[in-house]
């Protein structure tokens, strides 16, 4: 039966009183719009929210140490190591083998052994990685290896001796340092033709080219300055910027403004403005500094010391190298995309270490 309504009380007073209780009742609930109801909404987006979450680019902060993790696996005379286009593969010229090996930069698992017809010395990689133009050493020429297949898929002619290659960050050129021509070989990437060589006053080794890929920087191992060519121009000696005697390696920063030079006689690294053209300090390392490489941060740069079997450390922003690791015959050097671990060619005994870097 229905209850009925206390006789003396008008209607519209009990409609009054009851229908913002039931207002309250549903906001207590957790509505829309209610307070309850937005922290709870929060509450349960905020693991989504930290999921998404992506991880650091780089590593950052003081390096302090280098810890040995593994050893690959190689076979003889590996002369240098590079990490490739995206990071996730290294790639190992191993001279005295006449082969090349690729290995995973994380699981560091051996992904293929490719054999080639000569000494491999240096390689450069289209931006996505897929072919390598690998130098070798006796043949007077770079082959083209598609990375993928393992396959050697052809050849180019060069100057005598041929060791760093270097490409066009959009893949157009590839330049070749020729050791017994002095000259610096340039290929046409996409027709796989050689347009022209570049006559150098001394020996050519390390190169690099700029950001916008219109300057390439060429160290002149003869003598004691890098050759920046003008590559829009038709590929000209534009200046000769001096930066230490017997100049073997050079690297560029992340933010494309200073050139790293590492100095093999006189055992230092050269700090150069890119766009002035003037070194601007000089750091004493170890004996016949080899290949040298740069953390994706810009912090640090790790130095090969050939003679004196050491991974040497240096603090840029300090100016100074802060420690040595032990290494035997450190030949070749490569820092990985996450500026955590740093690989290492050694020439003897023939391997390639794999070291953690150790932040603060």
């Amino acid at each position: 039966m229905a209850r009925k309504r206390p006789k003396g009380i008008p209607l519209f007073l009990v409609l009054m009183f009851l229908i913002p209780a039931l207002a309250g009742c549903r906001a207590s609930r957790g509505t829309p719009g209610s307070a309850m109801g937005t922290q709870r909404g929060a509450a349960e987006e905020a693991p989504e929210k930290e999921a998404e979450q992506e991880e650091p680019a780089f590593a950052v902060g003081p390096v302090t140490g280098l810890r040995p993790l593994a050893v690959l696996p190689v076979e003889a005379g590996p002369k240098s190591v590079e990490l490739m286009p995206g990071g996730e593969r290294i790639f190992v010229n191993d001279l005295y083998a006449h082969k090349v090996f690729v290995f995973d930069a994380r699981s560091l698992e051996r992904l293929m052994a490719i054999p080639l017809p000569d000494e491999p010395v240096e390689a450069a990689f289209s931006p996505d990685g897929r072919y390598a133009w690998v130098s070798l050493y006796n043949s007077s020429k770079v082959v083209i290896v598609d990375t993928v297949s393992g396959a050697v898929e052809g050849s180019v002619p060069t100057g005598s001796i041929p060791k760093e290659v270097a490409m066009s960050p959009d893949g157009r050129w590839v330049y070749v340092a020729n050791w017994n021509s002095n000259t610096v070989s340039v290929i046409d990437a996409s027709t796989r033709q050689r347009v022209k060589d570049i006559p150098m006053y001394g020996t050519p080794r390390g190169m690099c080219f700029s950001p916008e890929g219109d300057r390439a920087y060429v160290c002149v191992m003869g003598g004691n300055t890098l050759a920046e060519v003008d590559v829009s121009a038709g590929h000209v000696v534009s200046r000769q910027i001096p930066c230490g005697q017997n100049p073997r390696h050079v690297v560029l920063s992340p933010d494309g403004k200073t050139l790293y030079v590492s100095n093999n006689a006189p055992g230092t690294v050269t700090v150069v403005d890119r766009l002035k053209g003037n070194a601007t300090a000089t750091i004493k390392v170890g004996r016949m500094a080899r290949t040298i490489d740069v953390t994706p941060d810009g912090g640090y740069l790790f130095v090969c010391n050939y003679d004196d079997h050491t991974v040497g450390c240096v603090d840029l922003a300090a100016g100074k190298q802060v420690f040595t690791v032990p290494s035997p015959k450190p030949i070749g050097i490569a820092v990985d995309a996450r500026g955590e671990r740093l690989f290492v060619s050694n020439y003897a005994p023939p391997q390639v270490t794999v070291m953690e870097i150790l932040r603060d």
